[in-house]
């Protein structure tokens, strides 16, 4: 602190004495500066005293001011000072304007690659100086800390969520569809979840929405067969062309490598889509930054998203 250093040193000061070694006239500053002769002697003689050292020559029957070598030393300091204060109140608007900072966003495997990088894309046109800090998990389960603890600021993750904990807006709608291998055996039409009855099928292991399909798949078809579950995309696709089973799977996965040789069936209005949104704990105030990301990535005015194409 300059006060620890110069007890007694005020910006006054040094405002004072930079106007009158850049005008090298006492007179001439007061009028830089809007004050008077004598407040502008003051203030350089009171920062004389501070530092300890004469900074001006004041011989009788000179018309300028003149630096000592004292006064020269101290000159580079209070300019670089000076220039990292601009600099500071740079930041400070552009923090305010949202044109800086920085925003940590969480996302789960799907919606950090389907949805996020056009979003980002986006964001970075509109404010390059702001730092995006990206933290990816298999599942959105883990998110739901981060964001409650503040290690997060923002988090793709999937309804239901407590609304005494979190605020949120809707980004999409991803309905699922069964994903049986082309020349498989599969149902020759599912208009029903009872259509699926004996088939072998693959769930996820931890996603949140895999527990509600295997409940809803349990309670419409007889003798459901759970093959297979895992976490990964690229698994479960391979394990349907190996012919082991069929999977449900949410329209963003399907986005995540090929779907070569795969019989892609819609389930629109058998199974619920997973509702994606963007959240932050409650009562939290965001920053500009952070406000524009989630405008940008869901806009108020959007009251239906639009569910993604596969």
């Amino acid at each position: 602190m300059l006060s620890d250093l110069w007890p007694g040193l005020d910006l006054r000061h040094l405002a004072a004495f930079a106007a009158v070694a850049d005008t090298r006239s006492f007179a001439r500053a007061a009028e830089t500066l809007g004050y008077t002769q004598p407040a502008v002697s003051q203030q350089v003689a009171a920062l004389e005293k501070i530092v300890g050292q004469r900074l001006f020559e004041r011989s009788s029957g000179r018309s300028e001011a003149t630096l000592t070598e004292a006064g020269d030393v101290l000159l580079a300091h209070v300019q670089a000072v000076t220039a990292r204060l601009a600099v500071a109140r740079q930041d400070l608007r552009d923090l305010e304007r949202g044109d800086a900072g920085a925003v940590r966003v969480g996302a789960f495997q799907s919606a950090l690659a389907r949805l996020l990088p056009g979003i980002l894309q986006r964001y970075r046109n509109a404010h390059p100086g702001v730092d995006v800090l990206v933290s990816e998990t298999t599942t959105d389960h883990p998110l739901h800390g981060e964001v409650r603890r503040g290690a997060l600021d923002l988090a793709f993750v999937l309804l239901p969520l407590d609304d005494e904990e979190f605020e949120y807006r809707e980004i999409v709608r991803d309905g699922f569809v069964l994903v049986s291998r082309r020349d498989g055996p599969r149902p020759a039409r599912v208009k029903s979840l009872a259509d699926l009855s004996g088939m072998p099928l693959i769930t996820f292991r931890t996603c949140r929405s895999a527990a509600t399909l295997v409940s809803l798949i349990t309670e419409h078809a007889e003798d459901p067969q759970i093959v297979f579950r895992s976490d990964d995309n690229a698994a479960i696709k391979e394990m349907v062309r190996a012919g082991l089973g069929a999977a449900i799977l949410p329209e963003l996965w399907l986005g995540l490598g090929g779907n070569e040789g795969l019989e892609l069936t819609p389930l629109d209005g058998l199974v619920p889509p997973r509702v994606v949104v963007l959240a932050w704990r409650k009562g939290r105030q965001l920053t500009p930054a952070q406000e524009a990301f989630v405008e940008l990535a869901a806009p108020r005015r959007q009251r239906r998203p639009e569910r993604l194409a596969g």
